[in-house]
């Protein structure tokens, strides 16, 4: 990945975390501004609503009015009457009675606040229903209810507004909101520097992905190179004996079909690599009897284990039956025990050994003395084209890719490929698996 690519993608994660970011706190503020205001006004609200069914109320303005003595206090409530009083309801709230035109009808009532309520208007469409209104002479504002007058009969009062003015409220509620705002911007502010560590996390992985796929090419096409051009060399070559016969040449043609079958197994490995990178890897898992399985797959290194003179020993603790692929994992023992073969010497020891752990677990463990493997090298080992003591491989042969395969095969069946140090001069490879696996289509779903 190119510089400049990593500096767009890169700023295009950036753009997309702060933008995120933004969005959210406009969100949450809108959200907890439009909640408090409701809750800021709802107890305002309740309270005209019960006032337009309290009689006692409308009854000792209406009287004020018909006397001409704005001094009168509303009767008390009748016995065993539910209605609350009404000067408790008062505080902060007007009564405003109107003539069918529109005029105000108690005027010496409101005394001096008359002065202030004097370009108020009459609104007829949203009868018992709580609005709010500004009155743009003075800037006050208010949360207002009117109703018909269809309960006491006069004939001048056709409508009833009760006011309660609400400016505490909306300077608390301003001044919320510009602490809000304030708050949001700070922590939009410290969300970009949070935006840049992402996009720097993000990078991550890509790069990480992307060095290891060059890697990859660079590795694979230097293991294609070598048996091309010993074909090539060794098909050019004949053609420069075109007398000789395939006797003749019957070394040169040899190698080349030794290159071939190194090449084929080589795409092979690389294949079955690519499947697995794709989630196309399939897990045919069947009831299988370990020691029988066991016992046939071992027989061969046994023998050449016998041949090369080192101990090779056997052991099954499994009775029952085991779900996995017979197929795959024999694969993995397979590369196991050919590089168990591969570094030790004679009279090294050589162990297989299959047991449950647990009744989730079992596993299969490969064991050869010989020389262990440093610690700072087990973490590579199980890395593609990775190959522990470079000139010890180029003489045992080998890609590198045997314990990348184990391990992705291992992983497929929902296990664990690990390995440790065996006693003092040992090395141990542990295949875990479940006693009960997912197929690839049920884990899918």
């Amino acid at each position: 990945m190119t510089l400049e690519i990593s500096k767009k993608q890169r700023w295009r994660f950036f753009l997309i975390s702060a933008s995120s970011f933004a969005l959210l706190f406009v969100l949450l503020g809108a959200i907890v501004f439009q909640l408090l205001q409701m809750s800021a006004y709802r107890q305002t609200d309740m309270n005209l609503a019960e006032m337009t069914t309290n009689r006692p109320i409308i009854e000792r303005e209406i009287r004020r009015l018909t006397q001409e003595d704005p001094f009168i206090d509303a009767p008390q409530a009748r016995p065993g009457s539910t209605e609350k009083e009404p000067m408790d309801q008062m505080f902060n709230t007007q009564i405003i009675l109107w003539t069918k035109d529109g005029d105000i009808l108690n005027k010496e009532t409101l005394g001096g606040r008359y002065t202030q309520l004097q370009s108020l208007t009459l609104n007829k469409k949203k009868l018992a229903e709580v609005v709010a209104l500004t009155l743009a002479s003075n800037g006050l504002s208010f949360r207002s209810v009117t109703i018909e007058n269809t309960i006491f009969e006069t004939n001048e009062v056709a409508y009833i507004q009760f006011l309660t003015n609400t400016n505490q409220i909306d300077d608390s509620l301003q001044t919320f909101q510009w602490i809000l705002f304030v708050c949001m911007f700070i922590f939009w502010i410290i969300s970009l520097g949070v935006s840049v560590l992402i996009s720097k996390m993000n990078m991550k992985p890509l790069m990480l992905a992307w060095n290891k796929q060059q890697e990859f090419v660079e590795n694979a096409s230097h293991e294609l190179r070598t048996p091309l051009t010993i074909i090539q060399n060794n098909l050019q070559y004949l053609f420069t004996k075109p007398n000789q016969t395939i006797m003749d040449q019957s070394p040169r043609i040899a190698q080349a079909l030794s290159e071939t079958r190194r090449l084929t197994n080589l795409t092979n490995d690389l294949l079955l690599i690519a499947r697995s990178d794709g989630n196309q890897a399939t897990i045919h898992a069947e009831l299988t009897d370990v020691d029988e399985f066991l016992s046939a797959l071992i027989q061969p290194f046994a023998e050449i284990a016998a041949m090369e003179e080192k101990q090779f020993e056997y052991g099954n603790e499994i009775s029952d039956p085991m779900l996995f692929d017979a197929s795959k994992i024999h694969q993995v023992l397979v590369i196991l025990l050919d590089n168990a073969l591969k570094y030790t010497q004679a009279h090294d020891e050589i162990q297989v050994i299959a047991r449950q752990t647990s009744h989730k677990w079992w596993q299969i463990e490969v064991k050869n003395s010989g020389g262990k493997i440093p610690d700072e090298e087990k973490i590579f080992i199980f890395e593609r084209f990775y190959r522990q003591e470079q000139s010890r491989n180029q003489a045992t042969g080998g890609y590198g890719l045997g314990l990348a395969i184990a391990q992705q095969i291992v992983k497929n069946h929902q296990g664990k490929l690990t390995v440790t140090d065996w006693d003092t001069n040992g090395v141990q490879f542990t295949v875990q698996l479940p006693m009960i696996i997912k197929k690839p289509n049920e884990a899918q779903n």
